[in-house]
């Protein structure tokens, strides 16, 4: 987990600072702005979104950062300060919606201006430029969330998305990984949503949304509306041996119950302000499990570990408990960081995925 932190803040800041080489996307070529209001002026920052707007106000914060690597990054030879905007997808020009139509992440931010920002290494690297247009690259986006919107969230206490008390930070119309023999489902695979949790068993939050929201969506799984999906997201190093037993285990007998009831158990002690070691999480499975044989070195179990991380990274998940409710009917999903209770997710559900 550290590494792969690690590895993603070493590749945006030597990229931006360094100017490595990245290959471009091609784009259709744009013949029209994105909207008549958005952006209506030279030298704007625009945020396309899908179904759920942005807070533009955290987005400022970006722009001013925008313009000061383009202007460190050229020597100080290009200076734009970027006015923010949004606009969403489906009042784009024909053109810009062409060429972000086949993104599966929103928002997409991009940067509309007269000036040549080519000069600065680090905007053929970030952004596919077409025209006056640089719309930047779909990996780069869920990278930027957790590089620095992360710190930006964090002193503004305010949310990337617009969603009922709750911290939303993106849209996505990419299909969380689900493969029965590694990952543990709770409900039916055909159920109407997925519940997806990316999560740390010493996450004193999760522990919340374990004992708070959890049940009324464990209700909903009878009736197959909910499926509930188990993921690692490990952001306390001393955590690691505890996520090796329980996906150990599961790897082994393949019973999603006892892996939700052995998160369950954990989460009681951890609400109470008490965080178990290995040998007790150890206990707690052969209790609920009956299984015995924690063979937590084998490469099987690190892969589970490092595959699940990696997908909480790529859709913005920057800390526990991540939250991805996924439509199959509509193959979108909205992605949620933090705490967040049943009547909220619910409504999102209805609201943005129904």
């Amino acid at each position: 987990m550290k590494r792969t932190t690690l590895a993603i803040i070493a590749i945006a800041v030597i990229v931006i600072a360094a100017g490595g080489v990245a290959t471009l996307l091609v784009l259709p070529k744009l013949l029209t702005p994105p909207s008549p209001q958005c952006p209506g002026k030279d030298s704007a920052l625009f945020i396309v979104y899908y179904s759920v707007p942005p807070n533009e106000d955290l987005f400022s914060g970006m722009a001013s950062w925008l313009s000061n690597v383009i202007a460190s990054n050229s020597s100080k030879a290009i200076n734009v300060t970027l006015s923010v905007c949004s606009v969403s997808y489906a009042n784009l020009g024909k053109d810009l919606k062409a060429a972000v139509g086949n993104r599966t992440f929103f928002p997409v931010i991009g940067i509309y201006t007269t000036s040549d920002l080519t000069k600065a290494k680090v905007m053929q690297i970030l952004f596919d430029k077409h025209g006056d247009y640089y719309v930047l690259k779909e990996d780069w986006i869920p990278i930027l969330y957790v590089y620095y919107m992360t710190y930006v969230e964090y002193h503004a206490q305010r949310p990337v998305l617009k969603l009922p008390n709750v911290s939303g930070v993106a849209e996505t119309f990419r299909a969380p990984k689900l493969l029965l023999n590694e990952t543990p489902v709770i409900g039916s695979p055909s159920a109407k949503y997925y519940l997806v949790i990316y999560e740390d068993v010493y996450c004193p939050y999760c522990a919340k949304f374990y004992a708070d929201s959890l049940p009324t969506i464990e209700e909903l799984v009878k009736n197959n509306t909910f499926a509930i999906v188990l993921k690692n997201f490990i952001v306390h190093g001393e955590a690691i041996p505890l996520h090796r037993n329980i996906t150990a285990m599961y790897l082994a007998t393949q019973n999603s119950a006892a892996v939700l009831e052995v998160m369950k158990a954990i989460y009681g002690l951890v609400g109470g302000n008490i965080y178990p070691s290995a040998d007790q999480v150890a206990n707690i499975v052969r209790s609920v499990s009956g299984y015995t044989d924690f063979n937590t070195t084998v490469d099987a179990v690190d892969k589970v570990i490092a595959e699940d991380t990696e997908e909480g990274w790529s859709y913005g998940v920057y800390g526990t408990p991540g939250l991805l409710i996924w439509s199959r009917e509509h193959g979108r999903g909205v992605v949620i960081v933090g705490y967040a209770t049943a009547e909220n997710l619910l409504k999102i559900a209805r609201t943005y995925l129904s």
